[in-house]
């Protein structure tokens, strides 16, 4: 049954805190227990931002995906295991939702339905999407590698700066400042994409 954070008891917080501690020692069981807690719930968040229950199904696999593989990045100072699993299904959820507009938003510049480039027969003149990917690819392959593991941890991980610090043990400003300077050099290499996008 799907509990509301805002509603839970002492109790529950530390029954919660105890099946985190367990999904830590890989006991499938504790990972189940929380799903039945919380899938409601989540499936509820991801569904509002979303809008499409299929997505929303597949982030709350990914929620429960992410919190088997980083249990042990939980801490309970910080907030509760309802709220973290919130907080992880809300983010997955909303850049599910940036890609996918920036999926629109690319096909409507070059006057195509979303996936049709990705349905393009082999041996064809590449088409400009096809184009613009091979560019940003390129870009993104051009980047210093600790600065291209923090934007594929945040964007593609999911992780907030501070689960990267902690991800990669490096300080928090440290990776901020990668961050920054990826954002930028990719800004300046893919002027003319992100022109067109607008």
């Amino acid at each position: 049954m799907a509990i509301d954070p805002s509603t839970s008891t002492p109790l529950r917080t530390s029954e919660d805190l105890a099946l985190v501690n367990r999904v830590v020692d890989r006991r499938q069981e504790a990972l189940d227990e929380l799903y039945d807690r919380y899938a409601s719930l989540l499936l509820a968040v991801a569904l509002r931002i979303l809008g499409r229950a299929a997505e929303a199904e597949e982030i709350l696999r990914e929620t429960f995906f992410q919190a088997w593989n980083q249990a042990e990045l939980f801490d309970s100072g910080r907030s509760s295991a309802s709220t973290w699993l919130v907080l992880i299904t809300r983010r997955r959820a909303l850049d599910r939702l940036l890609q996918r507009q920036a999926k629109e938003r690319s096909a409507a510049v070059v006057g195509v339905e979303p996936g049709a480039a990705d349905r393009s027969v082999r041996g064809q003149e590449d088409s400009p999407a096809q184009e613009r990917r091979r560019r940003v690819q390129k870009a993104l392959a051009a980047l210093p590698v600790q600065q291209k593991e923090v934007l594929e941890l945040a964007f593609f991980g999911g992780l907030s700066q501070t689960e990267i610090a902690e991800r990669m043990r490096t300080p928090l400003a440290t990776v901020k400042t990668r961050a920054l300077l990826a954002m930028k050099k990719l800004r300046r290499d893919l002027r003319e994409e992100i022109r067109e996008l607008m």
